[in-house]
């Protein structure tokens, strides 16, 4: 049978903080599945790093774990915080940028 999710332990409890680390001047990154139709990471970015801008094929919604990160969409610049989402539409261009040590929860999700 072949896996759908990994890089991650199956049935147990985990904790997210210990799935990716913060550390200055990276992004620590766990892919736990890219598929044709879904991908799931997990991200921790050090204060002042960032990925964009660029655009998916899909729509990208982000959950912030930890920390405070810029998130701009098309013109839009907005922040986003501990326990805040922001999907990010398929094809407009997007970016997020940590102002400090975050981490963040990212799926993509676009048709097959």
């Amino acid at each position: 049978m072949q896996e759908l999710i990994k890089n991650i332990a199956k049935g147990k409890v985990i904790d997210f903080d210990s799935l990716v680390n913060c550390q200055e001047g990276q992004i620590e990154t766990v892919t736990m599945t890219q598929k044709k139709g879904v991908g799931l990471t997990a991200l921790a970015f050090g204060k002042g790093e960032g990925v964009g801008p660029h655009s998916a094929k899909g729509d990208a919604l982000i959950y912030i774990h930890q920390g405070i990160a810029t998130v701009k969409v098309g013109d839009m610049v907005m922040e986003a915080s501990k326990g805040q989402i922001v999907v990010m539409p398929a094809n407009i261009p997007h970016q997020v940028t940590a102002k400090e040590d975050m981490k963040m929860l990212l799926i993509v999700v676009k048709e097959e």
